[in-house]
C-alpha cells in the first residue's frame, strides 16, 4: 500500500540490487548525518516520522537550510523497532525528539508510537508531537486548507522556539 503521491514521486525510489539483495529496513537513518556527512553532535531536533510526510519535511529542510535537523524514518510499527530506533536516536545529541505525522492528533501513529519511542529515548531528552489538531474527520475536505495545514505543521517542525499546543 502506498499513497498515490509517491508512486510517481522522484525520491521515492529503489535501486533493483536493494530489492532483490537488500533488506528491509526497520528504521532509516538521515542519509544527511551518515560519516563523512553532516555532525550529528551539531543536531539540535531530530524529527521522526512514517509514510510520506517524510518527503514534505525532507524538501522543506533542503528549502530552508536547517542543516541542525535529522529527519529518521520509522519504516516498520510493530513489531516495534525497539532496539533499532534506541541506536540511530543515541547517534544525535539533539535534546528534543519530534514525532511529526501528517494525520491529526487523535489518528495516525501517534497514539501507538508516543510510549514506545519514549521508552527508547536517551536520558534527558524529550518527546513532542507535531502534526495537525486534533479533529473529528481525518481530512478536511479542501485542498487548499490541506496545504495550509500541512505548511503550518511542517513549519513547526522546524521552528527554532516550541510553539504551543492545546491538544498534545
Amino acid at each position: 500500500m502506498s499513497p498515490k503521491s509517491l508512486l510517481r514521486h522522484p525520491k521515492c525510489v529503489s535501486k533493483l540490487d536493494a530489492l532483490v539483495a537488500g533488506e528491509f529496513q526497520t528504521v532509516i537513518d538521515d542519509p544527511a548525518f551518515v560519516p563523512g556527512g553532516r555532525d550529528p553532535n551539531a543536531t539540535r531536533r531530530v524529527l521522526v516520522c512514517c509514510g510520506k510526510v517524510y518527503y514534505a519535511l525532507h524538501e522543506a529542510r533542503e528549502d530552508s537550510g536547517f542543516e541542525d535537523v535529522a529527519i529518521v524514518r520509522l519504516e516498520q510499527l510493530h513489531p516495534f523497532p525497539f532496539d533499532e530506533l534506541r541506536k540511530t536516536l543515541a547517534r544525535y545529541a539533539a535534546s528534543e525528539i519530534i514525532w511529526v505525522q501528517e494525520e491529526p492528533w487523535n489518528m495516525g501513529a501517534w497514539s501507538y508510537v508516543s510510549d514506545r519511542i519514549t521508552r527508547v529515548l536517551p536520558e534527558g531528552r524529550s518527546l513532542r508531537y507535531v502534526g495537525r489538531s486534533e479533529s473529528a474527520s481525518p481530512a478536511t475536505g479542501s485542498y487548499r486548507l490541506h496545504e495550509e495545514e500541512q505548511a503550518e505543521f511542517v513549519r513547526e517542525s522546524f521552528a527554532t522556539k516550541a510553539m504551543p499546543r492545546h491538544n498534545a
